[in-house]
């Protein structure tokens, strides 16, 4: 996948991948082992590890919305494009593309917009933030995980579209955009 992109925003979109993989890497391996480690103090100690839940679910949110970025990114979200194996004329396929990508974006603003709201109402309320039973932990965690997917998503979407703008209808573009064959 080819993005043209001005190099400034480049070597920060390689910034925040290389964050993300990270994170994601940790995260994940975290959830893993916790699983692992309640099983076993579970079924060979007949103990419980206490309101683990509430803290690994928050981490799921951010693990379930930063991959989300991560998909929009590499543009691999499930995609009902059939129409384009339909279209011949590589203009016609690259119109319909850009079309779609500026839908996206326009989405994506309005998910920002609710998610700063979602985020700023969670603020606007403390010291009274709504908290998890268990361990106290406050929403306002999983809300910003929230929030920061939407933006991600946004923006690397936006980048897409100005992409795709910016080289125009080509083979290479066609190639590009080519849904993956199985």
């Amino acid at each position: 996948m080819h993005l043209n992109i001005p190099k400034p925003i480049s070597r920060l979109v390689n910034v925040l991948l290389r964050i993300k993989e990270y994170f994601l890497a940790a995260a994940s391996l975290v959830m893993a082992f916790v699983f692992f480690f309640v099983v076993i103090l579970r079924y060979l100690f007949d103990a419980d590890l206490f309101a683990y839940e509430e803290w690994v679910l928050m981490i799921a949110f951010w693990v379930y919305f930063i991959g989300a970025a991560m998909g929009s990114f590499q543009n691999t979200h499930i995609k009902a494009d059939f129409l384009l194996s339909l279209i011949d004329n590589v203009r016609t396929k690259w119109i319909v593309v850009s079309i779609t990508l500026l839908i996206e974006v326009l989405i994506g603003v309005v998910m920002v917009y609710w998610g700063w709201l979602m985020l700023m109402e969670e603020v606007s309320s403390y010291p009274n933030w709504q908290k998890t039973t268990g361990l106290g932990l406050p929403f306002f965690i999983p809300k910003f995980g929230i929030f920061l997917g939407f933006v991600l998503m946004a923006f690397y979407t936006t980048l897409h579209l100005y992409s795709s703008l910016r080289d125009g209808p080509s083979e290479e573009w066609e190639v590009d955009e080519a849904p993956p064959h199985i």
